[in-house]
């Protein structure tokens, strides 16, 4: 069927989607440019791409594709190379009877079809979608050309190597490619954790985004083994020790982005399962970027200059609780201090710090490089985590005899930490007079804006959960709603919500006769305290998270 072509200035003003005087600009722009008009109208933000090929889509009689949920057949991958992909904006969906269905977000450029007709032979069906859509599937679905090693930045730990993708031989290419690139769209999509799991009948890939495992892929069979030897290859551990957990690393440089990977494995019933921990050194924040409300940056600000005393993080794991530490270093790190961490591991470098990885085989622990740290006239102290009562103490003592102790714990809540400390044994008036501060946290997901909508929630729903009830109870709800720039989850990134507890006068009086938990949290609710609870509908008042994801994570 012959299409009819339209200029696409006249489509957009016939749509009532640009005024007469924005075309005229923007076709100016086109003539001292030479740059697409389509391009310039995106770029002014006159109109989101989208819309364009939506509407060029409509008016040309093509479908309009949403490449994230179609269905990508193979062997259309084997017919489009992916230069040939990339060079022309285009992506293969899939072939069937001699056709071939190709993506396309410029369908008024005919000419390439035609291209295509007499290179591979297939009669052409288009569809549309829009440029960042192909990007994206190109992506996810090609593998990498070449083998370029990705490029090394600077060297850690002795444990640590730099990736170098010429030590196997050339029969293990495919393994190299497909291993480089399992790393590459996950540094692309943002992932904080690869889990590499073997099951019964299948090898699977998942990400961790945001928080959440998606699964990503499954290996091919034939690939299995010498996709987890060329990873412990690249992470310095033993290709033949199987039947016991191994740990290693290496630094990776991939685009702009500079990060560490740190790799776990670890024997299960039907092999090895690897995760690796991706690090990435651009995400030590500023205080100001973690999300605090003004009233909670307040006093974690006020108990940082503390000369002296005892502040700490609690959560769960993946709650955020290291790098809001770093946050704190990175805002107290001044020539004149000399600060000194021990930690496990060291999950990123920072200038004029001393830092200290455990090392249990050695003999070091966070209790024997704590003692050790303070013979070195430290000024400031992090110690990664009290794990057991010998650390607790000498924490303590660090904090009464004139040092600033950052640490973390795993509890619930930050009064939580406060018990943990007593019953591990600490003397409760020892712990009121070096104990400064507690924070709390969790990390949630932060509503994608590029799709963010508001929604309507059941009243019977709110007052059961008990937001309604809260002096920040929202009165419009967002989500969102899923879009490419999200990958159709409705989320993007993630925002901290937080609940701090500043130790003053009465509090210590409290924690010196160890009261119970319930006259702390009458005392504190006197201060008009916020909890997670508060602070979660706080954010979800801002529009920054859903009541869904509240619930997830925060809801207790």
């Amino acid at each position: 069927m012959q299409k009819t072509h339209h200029p696409i200035g006249k489509l957009l003003l016939s749509a009532n989607l640009i005024s007469e005087s924005d075309l005229i600009r923007c076709m100016q722009i086109q003539r001292e440019t030479g740059e697409k008009l389509r391009d310039i109208v995106v770029k002014e933000e006159l109109i989101s791409e989208e819309k364009i090929v939506q509407l060029l889509a409509d008016q040309m009689g093509f479908p309009y594709i949403d490449l994230h949920r179609a269905e990508v057949k193979e062997d259309a991958l084997k017919i489009i190379n992916e230069d040939t992909a990339k060079r022309n904006t285009i992506f293969p969906v899939s072939v069937e009877n001699h056709v071939l269905s190709i993506a396309t977000s410029d369908p008024l450029n005919m000419s390439v079809m035609d291209d295509l007709y007499l290179i591979t032979g297939y009669e052409m069906n288009v569809v549309v979608a829009t440029s960042k859509d192909i990007e994206w599937a190109i992506n996810r679905y090609y593998l990498p050309q070449g083998n370029k090693p990705p490029q090394e930045e600077t060297q850690g730990p002795e444990e640590t190597k730099i990736l170098e993708l010429d030590e196997v031989d050339d029969q293990s290419a495919p393994a190299i490619t497909l291993t480089q690139s399992i790393i590459e769209k996950a540094v692309a999509r943002k992932t904080s954790d690869i889990h590499v799991e073997q099951h019964e009948k299948e090898m699977i890939v998942r990400y961790r985004i945001d928080g959440v495992l998606h699964d990503i892929m499954v290996i091919p069979e034939t690939l299995r083994p010498a996709v987890i030897s060329r990873l412990k290859i690249m992470a310095n551990i033993s290709i033949t020790e199987k039947r016991k957990p191994q740990d290693g690393g290496f630094h990776l440089k991939i685009d702009q982005h500079l990060l560490d990977v740190r790799m776990s494995t670890l024997p299960t019933l039907f092999g090895e399962k690897i995760v690796l921990r991706l690090l990435y050194k651009e995400n030590i924040f500023k205080l100001e970027q973690l999300n605090f409300s003004p009233e909670n940056l307040q006093m974690v600000k006020k108990a940082i200059k503390f000369p002296y005393g005892i502040m700490l993080v609690t959560g769960p794991t993946g709650s955020g609780k290291t790098t809001t530490l770093y946050s704190v270093l990175h805002e107290l790190n001044t020539l004149e201090k000399n600060i000194v961490t021990v930690e496990d591991p060291v999950e990123y470098v920072l200038p004029r710090i001393n830092q200290i990885q455990i090392n249990s085989r050695a003999g070091l622990s966070f209790a024997s490089g704590l003692r050790s740290i303070l013979r070195q006239d430290p000024d400031i102290v992090m110690v990664g985590e009290i794990r057991d009562e010998e650390t607790a103490q000498i924490a303590v003592q660090a904090a009464l005899t004139g040092h600033l102790v950052l640490s973390t714990l795993h509890t619930n809540t930050a009064l939580g930490s406060l018990y943990r400390l007593l019953n591990m044994g600490v003397e409760a008036y020892l712990l009121a007079a070096s104990l400064k501060a507690m924070v709390a946290q969790r990390l949630v997901r932060r509503i994608c804006p590029e799709c963010k909508k508001e929604v309507e929630i059941q009243k019977e729903v709110l007052e059961r959960i008990g937001i309604m009830k809260s002096p920040y109870a929202p009165e419009k709800f967002y989500w969102g709603s899923g879009c490419f720039h999200c990958q159709n989850t409705g989320y993007q990134g993630r925002v901290a919500i937080q609940e701090v507890i500043l130790v003053d006068d009465e509090l210590s009086e409290l924690i010196s006769r160890a009261a119970p938990e319930q006259e702390m949290m009458d005392a504190l609710e006197k201060k008009n305290f916020d909890s997670l609870f508060d602070d979660g509908v706080k954010k979800i008042a801002l529009g920054l998270t859903t009541v869904e994801e509240f619930l997830r994570v925060v809801y207790y």
